[in-house]
C-alpha cells in the first residue's frame, strides 16, 4: 500500500508539473548563459508622476514563422510588486530591413507570465525596433506606459 500511495503522488507531482507548463514559452528562447540577449533598461510610468526603474532587465526574441515572440526576464513594474517573473509575448508583428533590423508592432496582445496568461497587463500599442545591438520596445502594460532600452 506505501508503494502504491508513493507512485500515485509521483504520478500526481508529474501531471501537476506539466500543467504548468501550458505551451507558451516552449518555443520561446532560454534565458542565455552567453549574454547573447539585450540587457538594458526598463522604465514604467506609475501615473502618478513617478517612474519606476529598472536596470540590467535581459530581452530575447524569436521568429516563429511570420510573427515575433520575445520574453523579458525577471521584471517588476512597479517597486511594490512582491516577486520578479518572466514575461512572455507571442504574436507580434514583424517587418525585416535589408540592414537586417526588424521593426515590430501590435495592438493587443494577452502576456503571459507564471504560465497563465495576464490579463490584467494585456500589452497595447507596441511599438519597437531590433538590431544586432540594440532593442528599444515602447508600449503600455495594462495601464502603464512601459519603455524598454537595451543592448547586447
Amino acid at each position: 500500500m506505501k508503494k502504491l500511495s508513493t507512485i500515485f503522488g509521483l504520478l500526481l507531482s508529474i501531471i501537476v508539473t506539466t500543467s504548468c507548463t501550458n505551451g507558451h514559452n516552449n518555443n520561446l528562447p532560454k534565458n542565455p548563459d552567453d549574454n547573447s540577449c539585450y540587457s538594458g533598461t526598463m522604465n514604467v510610468d506609475q501615473n502618478d508622476g513617478t517612474f519606476y526603474t529598472q536596470d540590467a532587465v535581459e530581452v530575447d526574441y524569436e521568429i516563429k514563422g511570420d510573427k515575433l515572440n520575445f520574453v523579458m526576464y525577471k521584471v517588476k513594474f512597479a517597486s511594490g510588486m512582491p516577486i520578479k517573473l518572466d514575461m512572455v509575448v507571442e504574436g507580434v508583428d514583424y517587418e525585416t530591413y535589408d540592414t537586417g533590423c526588424y521593426t515590430i508592432s501590435c495592438d493587443s496582445i494577452v502576456p503571459y507570465a507564471m504560465g497563465s496568461p495576464f490579463e490584467k497587463f494585456t500589452i497595447t500599442n507596441l511599438t519597437g525596433e531590433i538590431t544586432n545591438d540594440t532593442m528599444t520596445l515602447n508600449f503600455m502594460c495594462g495601464e502603464y506606459p512601459v519603455k524598454y532600452d537595451g543592448t547586447k
